[in-house]
């Protein structure tokens, strides 16, 4: 059973949202809120594996509540304003969807996260593997070109749409078919950690870390010129894990 959590200020909306919804066998709806504040308490009392969350809430932005969602909740852009898309990607959510919702678009979003959801399972599926991990190496296919990665030599992998991009020490970027979330599974017990919704980062190849706006950071990563943002929530995480 997927468990849900719709973010919207306004009721008819959330009644919408609800209702398309109920259309879908196996999919619960565990909350409603209509504020960011309330979305905030809602989210960490259910872990909900999808919230379906609007951009404008009152006076406020549903992006405030990035910060709160765990990283293996789906998020999911319901609004009326299609020129956030760009920004709601780069956030790593997994769908953005404009009102009013067409049924056809919810249902292919809907697939999408059930794929997600049991994603190791569907690795035993001939049509679907794209990515193999062995203790030392991965086979990546990037659309056209396949080839054996040592993990070693991969520095960071950001979140692009409901992709990834890999970062090898070579300077090279390398398209991934694989969320973040399963990327993050399989390199659990390596060298890297989760430093924002949308990155993972080898800790061999941080160069060093610097103090950024709101308690983040920056991680240089040796050999990029661009920086790698630290949230503060996974920094505390960090804190916590490395003493």
């Amino acid at each position: 059973m997927i468990k849900a959590v719709i973010v919207d200020d306004e009721l008819p909306a959330r009644r919408e949202m609800r209702r398309l919804l109920d259309e879908h066998e196996g999919i619960r709806v565990v909350g409603e809120a209509g504020d960011v504040d309330v979305g905030r308490g809602l989210l960490l009392r259910t872990r909900p594996d999808v919230v379906f969350l609007d951009i404008r809430l009152g006076r406020r932005s549903g992006f405030e509540l990035l910060p709160d969602i765990d990283d293996e909740t789906a998020v999911i852009f319901v609004t009326a304003y299609d020129h956030y898309a760009v920004r709601a990607f780069e956030e790593s959510a997994m769908d953005y969807l404009v009102k009013p919702v067409d049924p056809t678009r919810l249902r292919s979003s809907i697939d999408r996260l059930r794929a997600r959801l049991t994603g190791p399972a569907a690795e035993t599926d001939s049509r679907a593997p794209t990515l193999y991990s062995a203790t030392r190496w991965v086979f990546l296919d990037s659309g056209g070109t396949q080839e054996f990665i040592e993990l070693a030599d991969i520095t960071h992998i950001e979140a692009e749409g409901g992709n990834t991009r890999v970062f090898t020490r070579d300077g090279r970027a390398r398209g991934s078919a694989r969320a973040l979330v399963d990327w993050q599974r399989r390199l659990a017990s390596g060298d890297f950690v989760r430093v924002h919704r949308s990155a993972l980062v080898n800790l061999k190849h941080v160069e060093r870390v610097e103090p950024w706006f709101h308690y983040s950071y920056r991680i240089k990563v040796r050999g990029f010129p661009a920086p790698v943002i630290m949230s503060r929530r996974h920094s505390a995480r960090l804190r916590d894990v490395l003493g």
